[in-house]
């Protein structure tokens, strides 16, 4: 299981790596900064379930899930928890 700092890190990762975004904070609101639409959000998705190994049903997710990196590390948490 992940640490969420280790989490967050890794989210951050993504978004250099995979978006060439740069965040200038953990709190930024992804959807109101225009981050992340709803393209960005499946292509995360994936992302994450491929490097994280978990499984993110689209039902079961909240738009506020992706609202902050520190609120989408807790989504993963719950989701790695919730696979033992």
């Amino acid at each position: 299981m992940y640490q969420q700092d280790q989490l967050q890190q890794q989210i951050i990762e993504i978004f250099r790596d995979r978006f060439e975004t740069r965040l200038g904070t953990d709190e930024v609101d992804l959807l109101e900064a225009g981050i992340v639409d709803s393209v960005k959000i499946v292509e995360l998705v994936l992302e994450i379930e491929q490097r994280f190994g978990v499984n993110l049903p689209f039902e079961e997710l909240e738009i506020d899930d992706f609202r902050t990196v520190p609120r989408l590390a807790e989504r993963i948490s719950r989701s790695t928890s919730a696979a033992r």
